[in-house]
């Protein structure tokens, strides 16, 4: 008796231990932002292929790709890029960016549509948006046909803006259902144009000490707004669900992808694809936003459903780097 008591004492054990392994607690975050979660997941997507820096050189350009690609497969992560057909020949040469677009194909990785000229759905007229639709995935198309047979599928609006109005949102994705695609939302973002502008010009005056500290800072926000989401989720759903992160296709996401995959999969993320993370039910929830911003579908959500969080979406990267990023963008468009 005694024996058979000790080994299902014994069993108990195993189990907890294999329940406790298989979970991560946020234990440096305040408790109110503490997340244990089991088996969390994140589907990857970037912004502005072939590459968002439209004034990098060319070696750049291939360079950073190859690296982003080559990561990726190293951590067996799918991920969806979305395109502005309008930057393939910022190199000089067309069959350059759709050679880059056929690398994320080979790559394994899909391919969706950005628009033609990333304009916004604030401030451009409902047929002209649309007209950019289908002027952005002539090449796209073309290539996931060649490679795969396949069509484009996803579409992610430019500054994520979904419509100025109830009408107009709803009048763009019946054209979007019309021609095949499905709106790619997200859920994480981290303000990663701000880092990337700053780390850009840092590494353009040559200032190595500076690049580094972003670096470091770069990832440190990404705990911050991965703790604000997950706390989003879970007064929301109850759980953590899928989330999609989005990012760009730039040098500093070359240059930090690395520590970006291993910090997700520290926290006790795996990786999923797009299509299996909108499978998910969270992702059938009204989106009550409407607005010239674009913010994460899990405040969106929160809209729609009338529930008020405890908090409200990323923090703002610190203090010194807005003031850069501030500098930067007056420099580049002078007051007259």
């Amino acid at each position: 008796m005694t024996s058979l008591a000790n080994r299902i004492r014994r069993g108990v054990i195993v189990i907890l231990l294999a329940v406790l392994s298989s979970c991560t607690v946020d234990a440096g975050r305040p408790v109110s932002q503490r997340v244990v979660a089991f088996n969390k997941q994140i589907a990857l997507t970037f912004d502005d292929l072939p590459y968002a820096n439209r004034k990098a050189p060319r070696a750049e350009v291939i360079a950073s790709t190859a690296t982003i690609l080559r990561v990726l497969r190293a951590h067996r992560a799918k991920a969806v890029g979305f395109v502005n057909e309008d930057r393939l020949a910022d190199t000089g040469k067309l069959d350059t960016g759709k050679r880059l677009l056929r690398n994320w194909l080979r790559a394994g990785m899909d391919l969706g549509n950005h628009n033609y000229g990333h304009v916004g759905l604030q401030d451009t007229a409902l047929e002209a948006y649309e007209a950019a639709v289908l002027k952005g995935e002539v090449h796209t198309r073309k290539l996931l046909w060649d490679e795969r047979r396949e069509k484009p599928r996803y579409y992610r609006h430019p500054f994520t803006q979904t419509g100025q109005s109830t009408l107009v949102k709803t009048q763009f994705e019946e054209f979007l259902r019309e021609h095949g695609y499905t709106v790619a939302p997200f859920t994480v973002e981290h303000d990663d144009y701000v880092f990337s502008a700053v780390y850009d010009d840092a590494l353009a005056h040559g200032d190595t000490a500076q690049a580094a500290k972003l670096r470091v800072a770069y990832l440190s926000h990404l705990d911050d707004a991965l703790a604000v989401f997950e706390t989003m989720s879970q007064e929301i759903f109850k759980r953590q669900i899928p989330q999609v992160l989005l990012i760009h296709a730039n040098r500093l996401n070359a240059d930090t992808l690395e520590q970006t995959l291993s910090r997700l999969e520290a926290r006790g993320y795996g990786f999923t694809t797009l299509d299996a993370a909108l499978g998910d039910p969270a992702y059938a929830t009204r989106d009550g936003f409407i607005g010239r911003a674009g913010p994460s579908w899990l405040l969106r959500w929160a809209r729609g459903l009338r529930i008020k969080t405890s908090v409200g979406g990323q923090p703002d990267p610190e203090t010194w780097i807005m003031a850069r990023y501030e500098e930067i963008l007056s420099e580049q468009d002078p007051a007259p």
